[in-house]
């Protein structure tokens, strides 16, 4: 009897891929929770598909962790979107980031651990470069600096969804190039800041909405870390560093950026 290999094949790649998709649907929810709440960006935790990506996330972490927190977690988020008005969350958004750079909870990296200027400047440089070796660009949409939560976040959905297509088109070593990427850049980057982001944000928030979303944030992270196995010096409140914020602008900041880059 002559057997199919490539249905073989494609049985062992579609759990994987399935996996994959749920990570990256997460990423990509986490990202749209952080920024200016409108129907449009938030439509996806009212969609159909947001319950089936909460089974299959729960699985990805099955041989770590039992996942007993990240349903709760996930479960809030849910609850309180739904009897959440619109025009209530944009209300409670804009007490929490407020009208210029938050000091309590920055939604930039660079604000973390950046003893001056000149490291934001370097560090800005760095996550540009992640960026630009996978041929991605600031949206002009949003018009937010590359290290912001939302932008950070959006990248590590990118990088899993492109991965997905990856093995099931490519095969495991161009696959393998993204899940570089991932490791690399939850070390150096989103895996050092995030997870303080998160408490610093869910206790301005307080309760609510964005206080669930917090806590769903920094769950999903540890498990990420975990799944991983990343292991990096997570940022402490002592690291918040304000002095950094008040030397310099948004436009010094990506203007100084751009030049540094274009250099290298």
């Amino acid at each position: 009897m002559e057997v199919d290999t490539s249905s073989l094949l494609d049985q062992k790649i579609a759990p994987r891929v399935s996996d994959l998709l749920a990570r990256s649907a997460m990423y990509q929810i986490l990202s749209a929770c952080f920024l200016y709440p409108t129907e449009k960006n938030l439509s996806m935790l009212k969609s159909p598909d947001f319950q089936e990506h909460e089974k299959e996330l729960v699985l990805c972490y099955g041989g770590i962790d039992e996942g007993a927190e990240l349903k709760r977690c996930l479960k809030e988020v849910r609850g309180l979107f739904r009897v959440t008005a619109i025009e209530t969350l944009q209300g409670v958004y804009q007490r929490i980031v407020g009208h210029t750079m938050s000091k309590e909870c920055p939604l930039y990296e660079t604000q973390y651990g950046a003893a001056h200027v000149f490291q934001q400047v370097h560090e800005l440089g760095d996550i540009q470069g992640f960026y630009k070796a996978f041929g991605v660009d600031i949206s002009d949409i949003e018009k937010e600096r590359c290290d912001h939560i939302s932008v950070e976040l959006e990248f590590m959905h990118f990088l899993l969804y492109k991965q997905a297509y990856a093995l099931e088109n490519h095969g495991d070593e161009k696959a393998q190039i993204c899940v570089d990427a991932q490791k690399k850049f939850l070390k150096e980057h989103l895996g050092k800041w995030a997870p303080l982001f998160s408490v610093l944000f869910g206790r301005k928030a307080g309760e609510g909405f964005y206080y669930a979303v917090s806590a769903l944030t920094k769950e999903f992270l540890r498990l990420e870390m975990k799944h991983m196995d990343i292991k990096t010096e997570i940022y402490k409140e002592s690291d918040l560093n304000q002095e950094a914020v008040a030397g310099a602008s948004d436009e010094c900041l990506s203007c100084a950026t751009s030049e540094d880059f274009n250099e290298e």
